[in-house]
């Protein structure tokens, strides 16, 4: 796997739209800086056996920016970039390649290699619409958001419906199954200006 050279580089503009359901940090020091790629291993791909990570997401990120070098999906490495990032499995990639392929795949590398056969705008569309660029939201905010509208970096919109503690996130893909928020992998890099949540399917924007 290429590890390309991560620059700090405000992704375009005309592709990230701000979410109207944000929150930045309560504390009163201002956020830091720390991009995503530092806390979610996003510098190198490292395939391996346990599909509860993100090296699927890793893999795919790297290779989008590799083929696309001026493509927004850069922004994931700038700490100055304010965003929220819903980052699926390896289990949910695998999850979706058996969705739109009928196959299951028992590796990683494999799964990452499926995805990647869709095209590299296909899936920097993909990456794209799990980012929602402004001030992080934070699982309290999400966990009192039932009914809003997140606008995805993609330009298309992301339901939010939450029952109790269950946050699910509903995508355009109407024969999909919804992802929902992994409570356990919520507010990844809290305290930054970008920060992250597990999810355990991939969202489909319109393809």
């Amino acid at each position: 796997m290429r590890n390309y050279k991560r620059i700090a580089a405000v992704a375009t503009a005309t592709a990230l739209l701000f979410s109207p359901m944000s929150v930045a940090k309560a504390e009163d020091e201002p956020l830091k800086s720390m991009p995503l790629t530092e806390v979610l291993n996003l510098k190198t791909a490292s395939f391996d056996n346990n599909f509860n990570d993100f090296d699927v997401f890793t893999s795919i990120w790297m290779d989008v920016w590799g083929q696309l070098p001026e493509s927004p999906v850069q922004a994931i490495s700038n700490g100055n970039t304010a965003l929220t990032a819903f980052v699926p499995t390896d289990r949910a990639f695998q999850r979706v390649v058996k969705h739109l392929t009928g196959k299951t795949f028992k590796s990683e590398a494999r799964i990452a290699s499926a995805v990647m056969s869709l095209g590299a705008k296909t899936v920097e569309k993909v990456i794209l619409y799990h980012v929602v660029v402004g001030d992080p939201i934070l699982s309290p905010a999400a966990l009192a958001a039932n009914g809003a509208k997140l606008n995805a970096a993609s330009g298309e919109t992301i339901g939010v419906r939450v029952s109790g503690t269950t946050i699910t996130l509903v995508d355009k893909h109407k024969k999909h199954t919804n992802a929902t928020v992994i409570l356990s992998a919520v507010d990844i890099n809290k305290g930054n200006k970008q920060v992250a949540h597990g999810i355990t399917q991939v969202m489909l924007p319109t393809l």
